[in-house]
């Protein structure tokens, strides 16, 4: 399975989503506090979704998968 990470952090309602790619289904979605808690708790920074290609984005989403373990 393919991931794609779909990033709005910049906007007025932050969000973070990781849909299959070939499908489009989203199976992870963050927005406020949970969002916020996401990116305390990890050290993930904005940044780290800007300008990333495919095998980042497969690393973040392994990440971001790792980190919602924690909970």
């Amino acid at each position: 399975m393919t991931f794609q990470i779909n990033a709005w952090l910049e906007h007025p309602q932050p969000s973070l989503s990781i849909s299959d790619k070939l499908s489009g289904a989203t199976l992870m979605e963050w927005k406020g506090p949970q969002l916020h808690r996401l990116f305390t708790k990890g050290g993930l920074v904005a940044e780290d979704f800007s300008h990333c290609g495919e095998q980042e984005q497969q690393a973040l989403a392994r990440e971001l998968f790792l980190l919602c373990c924690q909970d």
